[in-house]
């Protein structure tokens, strides 16, 4: 299956009843930060370390064939966004039909698992932070933090969407940080 078509009509809603009927304990949106966060600090996993850390995560045994191939998609498609330095990378968040209040809850999972992935993954020893990425950690763990009930007013879409955006925009440029753009480094890894 091509990399960019991996999960072309996958979904927040298909994951998440994916993840009940696993039983998981966790989001799709924190499993996603988990990962992005893993990835935005260089590590690349291999299949079995990437669904060892999803069922880890969301303790869970891994279900299906269609189960797993749907969690490698996740890998694959959130690594060829990252990695392209184009700034296609989406969050895997709630569509817009689901109530603000609840996009609001999986925005916090979001920087909530990418914060944890981010930290488990870092070298501390070999990998310093700059001012930005430390500014844009700290901005990330203040959204994580987010209430539902702070956006009640006439321009609480409008702030989640700037919200959504400055993540979007923060998790790319962590990225960045810690990765060698493509053309420097060849083509994007995918999980065999």
């Amino acid at each position: 299956m091509p990399l960019k078509n991996a999960l072309a009509n996958v979904s927040f809603d298909d994951f998440a009843n994916m993840l009940m009927d696993l039983g998981a304990l966790g989001s799709p949106a924190e499993l996603h930060g988990l990962l992005c966060g893993q990835l935005s600090t260089g590590q690349q996993l291999d299949t079995d370390g990437w669904l060892m850390l999803a069922s880890t995560q969301l303790q869970l045994d891994i279900g299906t064939n269609n189960d797993r191939l749907a969690l490698i998609g996740l890998y694959e498609q959130s690594l060829a966004q990252l990695s392209v330095f184009s700034f296609e990378f989406q969050p895997l968040l709630p569509t817009d039909e689901t109530s603000l209040e609840l996009r609001t809850v999986a925005l916090g999972q979001w920087c909530s698992g990418f914060l944890s992935g981010f930290g488990l993954a870092l070298d501390y020893q070999r990998q310093k932070l700059s001012d930005e990425v430390n500014e844009s950690i700290a901005d990330l763990a203040q959204i994580s933090q987010i209430k539902s009930d702070e956006m009640v007013d006439q321009t609480a879409e409008q702030s989640y969407m700037e919200l959504v955006e400055y993540v979007r925009l923060a998790a790319t440029m962590v990225y960045f940080e810690f990765n060698v753009p493509k053309h420097q480094s060849g083509n994007t890894q995918s999980l065999h």
